[in-house]
């Protein structure tokens, strides 16, 4: 994923504008489509939480449904810091949203934390998804959302779908969406 260039943003509206339109871009249309279904299920009264937020493209999506907190969890959130962390900061305050930012591991105790959504885009291997499933799972009451499910560092590779499937028929989720353009991304509901 491309760093995006967001220095010139003054709101959260416009950040989440210009990240989608530099990330698609770089990498292609659909690249962003994780964003839409962030907002579709998000909702006011919700807890959000996302391992690897990186410069926060998909927190801001989730910030913009106004959820009742925003968790996120990376272990090098510099470049959120950089960019989105003082429009965050004043988006939240404004409306009402618990904010807080995780310096740790998604695999780490730190990262435990209750939630209503849970989004994954972080170590995109199989091993780490199952992990982060296996340690998080059952903190999560509605929906667990992943990037990267249909591709993986520019080849075609469900390998990350495979894991949520697997994980929803042991742990009685469904598969409620799955896009497939570009990237792709999958939604798991209970």
């Amino acid at each position: 994923m491309i760093n995006s260039e967001l220095g010139h943003v003054k709101t959260l509206k416009e950040f989440n504008s210009e990240i989608r339109r530099q990330q698609e871009e770089a990498h292609g249309k659909g690249y962003t489509d994780i964003h839409d279904a962030i907002q579709k299920y998000l909702k006011k009264e919700d807890v959000y939480m996302e391992f690897g937020t990186h410069q926060g493209g998909t927190a801001s999506a989730a910030m913009l449904a106004k959820p009742k907190s925003v968790i996120m969890v990376d272990i090098d959130p510099s470049r959120y810091y950089k960019f989105l962390s003082p429009i965050a900061n004043k988006f939240c305050e404004e409306n009402n949203i618990e904010l807080k930012m995780k310096q740790t591991s998604s695999i780490g105790l730190g990262a435990v934390a209750n939630c209503d959504m849970l989004v994954i885009d972080s170590v995109h291997t199989t091993t780490f998804m199952n992990q982060e499933l296996s340690l998080h799972g059952g903190n999560v009451n509605k929906y667990i959302i992943a990037h990267d499910t249909s591709e993986l560092f520019g080849k075609k590779n469900d390998s990350l779908f495979q894991v949520l499937n697997n994980f929803a028929i042991a742990n009685n989720w469904k598969i409620i969406e799955r896009g497939t353009i570009n990237v792709g991304y999958t939604v798991l509901g209970k």
